[in-house]
């Protein structure tokens, strides 16, 4: 990092009222206020952040239904937050050169950050598209061809659907207003329903973050990568914005999102492709596939190139871009391997990639909580009340409180899970697996930085659904997670990274995590609200089925048409997926200790896991390019060049964001598709 975010010196300030003896003097009430600032979480910050919540979820909704992108979430630092936070930073350096007095603290500024962050995960792409998709999508595409009448849709739990046919038809026709009766009583209670789970859902991982908090931060000296543009930022000046390098990342970025902006309303413009499927000159899977067999199992293999993924992944260790695009590579050659000695077609999704990684997932947790056990242990005295007072004192909240911060939400949640007809203990495995992957989503973030926020297909539903059939689980409880696949199809956009950095800043910055934690789960609340009313209102509006993102009848099918499948093939435990999650497992493992026995071991096993989400094929190259240019800077230049190659990542991310993100406001306010930067 160029700056870094000092600790404030503070003055010891009066507790109580004054007397008339001792009245505070000028430079105390100054004292005073730079105190507060240096809090973070102040009275105008919170104005602020309130305000622009609403205006945020908006776009989000658009973006992802008329605009029909997938929108910032699916990756690990959310461009909308930071297209805010520049603005934020450039209305403060106006202060600073007009009016000094009402200059906002670096902490206010970061506290913004992560108050919009958590705010746009609830309107995010798993939470809005793939929820709202669900519980209408098996009554509105419901046909005697498929069967679902036959099959499950008496199984449906209705509490948290809608399966009015003549609302929905409005809702798909479009030409309609949400506030007609006809259309809101429809939804209202179900809206309610949902809003007060995901409330209740978000909420309860604030208490495990301050359990984990001083064995991650304090002890292992987790560097959260992805947050270091935000913290320069957030700097007084922002040093790196006067570096050269940094103005020519930008100019260099600003130039691609331009030409091929230009290039989709002026097709006699050249593009410039650096974007997955712009052009087929970036398909070297096509010379793969004119091999024949077995060569052509690789699937389709893009030469990607997006600026700010590039800056990205530059910030991030280089032992996980390199592990990355290389376990990338490995599970293409293990799919041509298993295509060359026959055995793909053996069984549906054979070799098991996601199982494989599920099984490097669950030992990454697995080793995280083995090395932390004498912390958990002495966590776990002071929550039953033996422990000494000494061990919570310095956290943000007891970790009795934080324990049942933690266990009142995830009782209400399991509560909910048996309303939808679930069992107890398959409400109750649901949710631990669920709170599990969050906690390695977070893991995984804090410790190397993560360049997407997605375990495609790895959640719950899925999981439990192909591994133990409807045979073990049953036909209504294996429809009843079907309902719930909408928050676990990814498990990309959640709060609990970016409320786990709200700990990160209280201890790098000293602004009070504990107020900035409550008030995150507050605005949690407030922001699903506005995200709910505005994928009604602009639904209604617009319609699904008509001017909307032409991907949304897939999106309304896919729980669905997953649901048939299983039980179609009426299938009990599968050991094969089993025994590819234990072999992930070990795999796992033996990475680990092999990078602990030899220094020079180059690969990071997190690499095993990550690598086969859907976007690694839009990241796998652009992490090749930062791993290249990290490696050569390191040799040849050191520190300084290490210097300078940080500055130009911050430009590659600002100047794609920024002028990406102009092209997307112009999309929304003409109504003409432009070039998207992303994804």
């Amino acid at each position: 990092m160029l700056g870094s975010v000092e600790r404030p010196t503070r003055r010891a300030i009066p507790v109580g009222p004054s007397s008339p003896l001792t009245p505070l003097t000028t430079t105390d009430r100054v004292d005073e206020t730079l105190a507060y600032r240096h809090s973070g979480v102040t009275t105008r910050v919170l104005i602020i952040a309130f305000l622009v919540v609403p205006l945020n979820a908006l776009f989000m909704c658009f973006l992802q239904g008329p605009r029909g992108l997938e929108g910032p979430t699916v990756v690990s630092l959310f461009y909308n937050v930071v297209f805010l936070l520049l603005l934020f930073t450039a209305v403060n350096a106006l202060l600073r050169r007009f009016l000094p007095r009402a200059v906002f603290a670096p902490a206010e500024l970061l506290s913004f950050f992560i108050l919009l962050s958590v705010a746009t995960c609830t309107s995010g792409q798993d939470t809005m598209n793939t929820t709202f998709g669900t519980i209408q999508g098996a009554f509105r595409f419901s046909t005697p061809e498929n069967g679902w009448d036959r099959l499950f849709i008496n199984y449906i739990p209705t509490t948290m659907t809608v399966n009015n046919e003549a609302a929905l038809e409005r809702l798909w026709r479009g030409d309609a207003s949400l506030f007609d009766p006809e259309n809101y009583r429809v939804w209202l209670g179900p809206m309610l329903r949902w809003w007060a789970f995901y409330s209740a859902l978000w909420a309860a991982p604030a208490g495990l973050i301050v359990i984990l908090r001083k064995r991650w931060i304090e002890r292992e000296k987790m560097t959260f990568p992805v947050v270091q543009l935000p913290m320069e930022m957030a700097q007084p000046g922002v040093p790196a914005f006067r570096h050269p390098a940094f103005l020519v990342a930008v100019g260099l970025a600003a130039s691609v999102n331009i030409i091929n902006g230009l290039h989709s309303l002026y097709p006699q413009v050249p593009e410039i492709p650096v974007k997955l499927w712009q052009s087929q000159t970036n398909d070297i899977g096509r010379f793969f596939h004119a091999a024949g067999k077995p060569w052509n199992a690789i699937d389709w293999i893009y030469l990607c190139s997006y600026p700010f993924i590039i800056g990205l992944a530059i910030l991030l260790p280089g032992e996980l871009s390199l592990s990355l695009w290389f376990f990338y590579l490995f599970w293409k050659a293990e799919a041509i391997f298993c295509s060359w000695v026959g055995w793909l077609n053996m069984t549906p999704e054979f070799p098991y990639f996601k199982e494989q990684s599920f099984g490097g997932y669950i030992a990454m947790i697995a080793f995280s909580a083995w090395a932390a056990r004498d912390h958990l242990a002495l966590a776990w005295r002071r929550i039953i009340g033996r422990g000494s007072p000494s061990i919570d004192a310095e956290e943000p909240l007891s970790y009795r409180a934080s324990a049942l911060l933690f266990a009142i939400p995830f009782l209400y949640v399991v509560s909910v899970g048996i309303s939808q007809r679930m069992a107890t203990w398959v409400s109750v495995a649901f949710f631990v697996q669920y709170y599990l992957m969050s906690t390695i989503v977070g893991r995984i973030r804090a410790e190397m930085g993560l360049p997407t926020h997605e375990l495609e297909r790895l959640g719950p539903t899925v999981m439990q659904g192909n591994v133990l059939g409807p045979r073990l689980l049953g036909k209504q409880n294996i429809t009843s997670l079907s309902v719930f696949f909408s928050f676990t199809r990814g498990i990309r956009n959640i709060p609990l990274p970016h409320q786990f950095e709200a700990l990160f800043f209280q201890h790098k910055t000293g602004l009070n995590g504990k107020k900035l934690l409550i008030w995150s789960i507050v605005i949690i609340a407030f922001a699903q609200a506005w995200a709910l009313f505005w994928m009604l209102f602009l639904g209604h509006r617009h319609g699904w089925g008509a001017d909307w993102a032409p991907w949304w009848q897939w999106a309304s099918q896919e729980s669905w048409r997953q649901l048939a499948g299983w039980l179609g093939r009426n299938e009990g435990f599968n050991v094969g997926r089993c025994l590819a999650s234990v072999i992930g497992f070990g795999v796992y493992f033996g990475l680990m200790f092999v990078r602990t026995r030899f220094i020079w071991w180059p690969l990071h096993p997190a690499g095993f896991a990550l690598s086969t989400t859907w976007y690694m094929a839009h990241m796998w190259f652009p992490m090749f390019i930062a791993w290249a240019l990290k490696g050569l800077v390191a040799r040849y230049s050191h520190a300084k060049g290490m210097r300078i190659l940080t500055a130009a990542a911050y430009g590659l991310i600002l100047g794609d964001i920024t002028t990406g993100g102009f092209w997307i406001l112009y999309s929304m306010i003409t109504r003409v598709n432009v070039y998207a930067f992303w994804p």
